[in-house]
């Protein structure tokens, strides 16, 4: 009968173990602020592309944040990024992003926000893989 072996290998499932026993939660924290600071500034660049008027304050640009901590939804974690509180008229930021993007009578929609999350996908991963790379070489993975 014939003699399969593999050099390794034995080696890589150690480390995938290793890896599996490691306490993530610090891990995930930091490559999802990393991210959710790439779409903060792409929501930013959005908001001031899309606002056409001379009266704009720059509350709704400033208003962008992120909620602290972590959420899990449906198993996944994640951090929610929208434009927050109210500005100095007390209008709620969200509604105004909600009617910059989508917009109403008098104010054609923008769809900043699509555009948006399109530029942050490929920016705010590359960011996270970096964390991940790092804690690897770290790791010695």
């Amino acid at each position: 009968m014939a003699d399969f072996s593999m050099s390794g290998i034995d080696e890589l499932a150690a480390q995938l173990k290793k890896l599996g026993q490691l306490d993530n939660d610090a891990l995930v924290g930091d490559m999802l602020e990393a991210g959710s600071d790439v779409v903060i500034d792409e929501w930013k660049k959005g908001i001031k592309s899309a606002v056409k008027t001379k009266r704009s304050t720059g509350e709704l640009e400033a208003s962008v944040t992120t909620v602290k901590g972590i959420q899990k939804i449906n198993g996944v974690s994640a951090k929610t990024i929208y434009p927050g509180g109210k500005d100095s008229k007390g209008v709620r930021n969200a509604e105004k992003a909600f009617i910059l993007h989508y917009g109403k009578s008098g104010q054609p929609a923008t769809l900043f926000v699509d555009e948006v999350e399109n530029k942050a996908e490929e920016k705010a991963a590359e960011a996270m893989e970096e964390i991940f790379n790092d804690f690897l070489e770290k790791e010695g993975l």
